[in-house]
């Protein structure tokens, strides 16, 4: 929030453009996002389609969830970490920096929210189906 208001009262007042601040800014709105998936997912904060899931019974629910995240969310989590670790490993290998010329080095420091955040999303996951089954049980 900070980086936001340096930047705007920066570009009002005195009629100045930091592509740092700028490029911080997205840094910080991209780590918030991934960082944040697997928590929303266990608080159930997400998006769904409430209007077909309020009219199924519990169980037609519990087992949507269940296959929901063995069959969708666990392997695209496993897909995104695997690409999102090679992703992250040849940025900081080639020393990626930003486009702009002023930009923010280390690229690879942001890039490596992906394959985080998606482990966190998978143990969230994982974490959601063995609630589920303790209930069953």
């Amino acid at each position: 929030m900070i980086t936001i208001i340096i930047d705007v009262l920066g570009r009002r007042f005195t009629n100045t453009n930091s592509i740092i601040l700028q490029e911080l800014e997205w840094h910080f709105h991209g780590a918030l996002f991934l960082l944040c998936l697997g928590f929303t997912y266990m608080k159930d904060a997400h998006v769904r389609v409430d209007v077909i899931r309020e009219n199924l019974s519990p169980h037609t629910s519990h087992i949507i969830e269940v296959i929901g995240c063995l069959f969708f969310l666990l392997p695209y989590c496993g897909v995104v970490i695997y690409f999102g670790i090679e992703f992250t490993l040849k940025s900081y290998l080639t020393g990626e920096t930003s486009a702009a010329a002023e930009g923010l080095p280390y690229r690879f420091i942001i890039k490596s929210c992906l394959p985080i955040g998606f482990l966190l999303l998978g143990i969230s996951g994982i974490s959601i189906l063995l609630k589920r089954k303790n209930k069953d049980v």
